[in-house]
C-alpha cells in the first residue's frame, strides 16, 4: 500500500499552519469591519443575502470606535512582528525549529481567544497591546518554518516544497474571509476569533508531537525516501550553539543577493498587508457591501493566488531541473512576472469605481503574485541551507513595509476633506509603484546560487590550517566544513 512521502506530509503541515496563522490577520480585520461599521452601514433592502444575514445573526456588536483607530491595530501587529524576525531565526538555528514554530503559533492562538472579551468591553488600549503581542510571538514562525522545510527538501524539489507550504499563506485570506463572513453573519460577531484560536492550538500541538526537525531524526522514514535524502538532500548543520557561533553575520548582512530578497520582502509586505487587512475596508467604503459579501468577494483573489502558487512551483522546479534555465534565472522569472503583473493591476485599481472591474483587477493581480512564491520565498533556501532561518529572519525585516503601509492608510483615510475615492487611489498608486520598483531591483541583483558564506566557514580556521599544513589537517578541515570554495580561499591566503 502506497503512502505519502514524509517530506510532503511535513509540507502539508506547514500548509495548514500558514493557512491558520496568516488567516489570523484577515479574521481580525473582518471582525473590525463588522463591529465598527454595523450602525453606519446603509443596506439595500432588496438584497436578500444581506437581509438574511441580519435576521439570522444570533448576536452582534456595535462599537463607537472609528475606522481609522481600528486600522492602527494592524500597524501595531506588524510593528511587533518586526522585532522578532532575527531573534526567531536565531532560536530556530540554536534550538528546534519545529518547537519554535509550534510555540509561536500556540501563543498567538491563545491571544486570539482572549481578544473577544477585550473588544466587547471596548478596551481599546488592551486590544492594541494584544495585537502588539501577537506580532511579537508570531515573528519567529516564518523563519523557523523555513528551517524545517529546508531540512526536509530535496535539491530538485525546493520550489515545490516551498510553494506547497506557502500555498497555505496564499489561500489563508480566502478561507478566512469566507469563514469570518459566514460565522459573523450566522453565528456571532466573535465566533471567527474563537474558531481560529482553537484550530491554532490544535495544529501547533500536532506539529510539535508529530514532526521532527530533520529526516535523520525520523525513525519512520521509508528506505526509498531515506536513500533519496542521503543522495539529494542539501547538506546542513544541526541546530546547536556551535552553529550559532559560526554565523557569518558580516557576509550575510553585506550580501547583495540577500538585499534583493529583503527588498522583495519589503514591497511584498507593503502589498500583502493591503490585500489581507485593508481591502475589506476598501470594499465597504466604496461599494457599501455586507460583511458576508465582503468575505465572499475578498476570497476570490486569494483563491486565484493559491492556485498559481502551487502550479508555479511545479513549473519552476521543472524548468530548473531540466537545465533549461539556471536557478537564478528561474527565481527571477517567477518573481518579476508575478509581482510585475500585480504591481500594474494594483496601480490601475486606483482608477476603478466599478465592483466587477475591481474584482477582475484584484483576481488577475493578486493571482499572478502566487508565481513569485517560487521567487524570493524559495530564494533563501538557495543561498544557504544551514543558515536559512537566519537569512529568512533578516529578510523578513521587510515586514516594515506592512507597518508603514497600514499606518499610511490610517493617516490618509483620516482626512475628512478628501473623498474615499481619492484616498484609495493614492493608496493603490503608491503600492503599485513600489511593487514595480522592487521587481526591478530583484531582477538585477538576485541570485539562486549557494553563497561562499553558506556553511559559516571562518577565516581564522583557514589560517589555523595554514599554520599546520599537513595532509591530514587539510583533508579533515575540508571534510568538516564541506565548503566548495575551500581550495580557492586557501590559494588566496597562500598568495599573500
Amino acid at each position: 500500500m502506497m503512502c505519502c512521502p514524509k517530506r510532503f506530509l511535513v509540507a502539508f503541515m506547514g500548509f495548514f499552519g500558514l493557512l491558520l496563522v496568516v488567516g489570523f490577520r484577515s479574521v481580525f480585520a473582518m471582525v473590525m469591519v463588522n463591529v465598527v461599521n454595523v450602525k453606519n452601514r446603509s443596506f439595500n433592502t432588496s438584497d436578500s443575502i444581506v437581509k438574511n444575514c441580519i435576521a439570522e445573526t444570533t448576536c452582534g456588536l456595535s462599537l463607537n470606535w472609528t475606522v481609522q483607530s481600528t486600522l492602527y491595530f494592524n500597524t501595531a501587529f506588524f510593528f511587533g512582528e518586526l522585532f522578532t524576525q532575527i531573534p526567531g531565526g536565531l532560536l530556530a538555528t540554536r534550538f528546534s525549529p519545529v518547537k519554535v514554530c509550534g510555540l509561536s503559533i500556540f501563543s498567538s492562538s491563545i491571544l486570539l481567544i482572549i481578544l473577544p472579551t477585550c473588544i466587547q468591553n471596548s478596551q481599546y488600549a488592551l486590544v492594541m497591546v494584544i495585537r502588539l503581542l501577537q506580532g511579537l510571538v508570531e515573528g519567529p514562525a516564518y523563519s523557523s518554518i523555513n528551517g524545517v522545510i529546508s531540512a526536509w527538501s530535496l535539491k530538485s524539489e525546493k520550489s515545490r516544497m516551498v510553494t506547497l507550504t506557502y500555498a497555505g499563506s496564499s489561500l489563508s485570506s480566502a478561507v478566512a474571509f469566507i469563514v469570518s463572513g459566514a460565522l459573523s453573519c450566522r453565528v456571532c460577531w466573535n465566533a471567527p476569533l474563537y474558531f481560529y484560536g482553537c484550530l491554532g492550538i490544535i495544529w501547533s500541538t500536532l506539529l510539535m508531537c508529530t514532526v521532527k526537525d530533520s529526516p535523520s531524526n525520523n525513525t519512520h522514514l521509508s528506505t526509498s525516501e531515506r536513500l533519496l535524502f542521503d543522495s539529494e538532500r542539501a547538506k546542513t548543520k544541526k541546530p546547536s550553539s556551535q552553529t550559532v557561533k559560526g554565523i557569518p553575520w558580516k557576509n550575510i548582512l553585506t550580501s547583495v543577493p540577500v538585499s534583493a530578497i529583503f527588498v522583495a520582502c519589503f514591497t511584498r509586505n507593503w502589498m500583502i498587508s493591503l490585500v489581507r487587512t485593508v481591502v475589506p475596508q476598501y470594499m465597504e467604503d466604496l461599494f457599501d457591501l455586507s460583511i458576508f459579501e465582503i468575505g465572499l468577494l475578498s476570497s476570490l483573489s486569494a483563491i486565484c493566488m493559491a492556485l498559481v502558487t502551487v502550479t508555479g512551483g511545479v513549473l519552476i522546479d521543472k524548468l530548473i531541473k531540466s537545465g533549461f534555465v539556471s536557478t537564478t534565472v528561474g527565481r527571477k522569472i517567477a518573481q518579476c512576472s508575478g509581482y510585475g503583473i500585480e504591481g500594474v493591476c494594483i496601480f490601475c485599481l486606483g482608477y476603478i469605481q466599478n465592483i466587477d472591474a475591481a474584482m477582475v483587477m484584484l483576481c488577475v493581480g493578486v493571482g499572478a503574485s502566487g508565481l513569485a512564491v517560487s521567487g524570493f520565498k524559495s530564494n533563501s533556501l538557495d543561498l544557504s541551507s544551514t543558515y536559512v532561518s537566519i537569512v529568512t529572519g533578516i529578510t523578513r525585516m521587510g515586514i516594515t513595509g506592512a507597518t508603514i503601509s497600514t499606518l499610511l492608510v490610517s493617516l490618509l483615510r483620516s482626512r475628512l476633506e478628501v473623498s474615499f475615492i481619492t484616498t484609495w487611489r493614492e493608496v493603490f498608486m503608491v503600492a503599485g509603484c513600489l511593487h514595480i520598483a522592487g521587481v526591478i531591483y530583484y531582477g538585477i541583483f538576485a541570485s539562486g546560487e549557494k553563497q561562499p558564506w553558506a556553511d559559516g566557514v571562518q577565516e581564522s580556521n583557514i589560517l589555523d590550517v595554514i599554520n599546520q599544513p599537513s595532509d591530514t589537517d587539510y583533508k579533515k578541515f575540508k571534510n568538516d566544513n564541506e565548503n566548495d570554495n575551500f581550495v580557492e580561499k586557501l590559494a588566496s591566503y597562500d598568495s599573500t
